[in-house]
């Protein structure tokens, strides 16, 4: 269990890690600074560990990735993105299933990220948590321990907020992932289609207060959801939001399973979903298509998590049926008249 000043000792050993300055005292330095002076002087905000935040106002939401949140952090090395080219092409040919029927658009790959902060993954290294091979991407860092060594694994890295995910907590949101391309898709393919398994470090006992997120827009329309009625979002606590969440079988309206004891996945993060699919349809009045994922932590940069994605590809014959046409009432008048006409003239014969 995560003690409440947890997150302090985290934030205060990513700062010594990267020999973040400390306050200064009469001589220059503090040599003892406690918690929350590094915090403040860092984030410029003091630590709230209750639920008791108020949402982000839509307009909020909307300038959440030109605005700068309550958490100014500055620029550290090895924050810049790679270029789209490199990272991003060589993430969309892991994530896509041999015969995907997608075509993408090099010229539209965006990879927003650190270079360690996604990569590619082999199946057999992740014990039964998904069983295909395929990518994952991170709030943090992507090259995490094969063992669940830490209760609060996080590496900080600067890359900004999300919207998206934004929408999903209504908090602001650090340290998003984010892949997109365009892509046109063979004939018959009406849908896309992708496995997915969430994973958070934020598990169990922050789940409700710290809501980090996934998205998968599909021409523009986010897709990935627990089940029908959940997106994919850290926002149920049966303790309602109140730290610790306590219950680990519930947590988080039962989708995740606890990344400990005997059944353990070599793996860092503390709990992590079944395999799931986002499936989207295609809007067939466009010719080229788009696809992003995205994913962020939410409300702080502290506590990573991860989405492993795999066997992307398209799929036909999911798009449903047109509705019927409607008879316009003129015709089914003058279709009764008809009827009753012939009606008269068979009583006359």
């Amino acid at each position: 269990m995560k003690p409440v000043n947890s997150r302090l000792a985290i934030l205060i050993a990513s700062l010594l890690a990267t020999g973040t300055a400390v306050a200064k005292g009469g001589d220059g330095v503090d040599d003892n600074p406690s918690a929350d002076d590094i915090y403040v002087l860092t984030y410029g905000a003091e630590k709230e560990d209750n639920a008791e935040l108020p949402e982000l106002e839509e307009s909020e939401i909307e300038n959440v990735e030109i605005a700068p949140p309550p958490i100014v952090k500055e620029t550290t090395e090895g924050s810049e993105s790679p270029a789209a080219s490199g990272t991003g092409n060589a993430l969309i040919n892991a994530w896509k299933a041999p015969t995907s029927g997608l075509t993408v658009i090099q010229s539209s790959i965006n990879y927003v990220g650190t270079a360690n902060q996604a990569r590619a993954y082999a199946a057999s290294t992740l014990g039964s948590v998904i069983g295909t091979d395929g990518i994952v991407m991170t709030t943090g860092s992507a090259d995490f321990p094969t063992t669940n060594t830490s209760s609060g694994y996080t590496n900080i890295t600067n890359t900004g907020a999300s919207v998206d995910v934004s929408a999903l907590s209504k908090q602001f949101t650090y340290d998003k992932n984010l892949l997109s391309f365009e892509f046109t898709v063979a004939a018959g393919i009406d849908a896309v289609t992708t496995k997915f398994v969430f994973a958070s470090e934020e598990y169990p006992e922050w789940v409700g207060i710290f809501k980090d997120g996934f998205a998968m827009l599909v021409d523009g329309v986010n897709v990935a959801r627990f089940d029908p009625t959940n997106f994919v979002v850290l926002d149920d606590c049966s303790t309602n939001g109140a730290f610790p969440c306590t219950d680990t079988t519930q947590n988080d309206n039962g989708f995740f399973t606890a990344n400990s004891g005997a059944g353990a996945q070599p793996m860092e993060y503390d709990g992590y979903t079944g395999v799931l699919t986002a499936t989207g349809l295609l809007d067939l009045t466009k010719s080229t298509h788009s696809l992003q994922v995205v994913i962020a932590d939410s409300r702080d940069p502290l506590w990573d998590s991860a989405v492993f994605l795999s066997e992307l590809q398209g799929l036909s014959g999911q798009q449903p049926d047109p509705s019927p046409v409607p008879v316009p009432t003129s015709v089914l008048l003058l279709g009764s008249a008809f009827a009753a006409m012939a009606t008269r003239m068979r009583r006359r014969a």
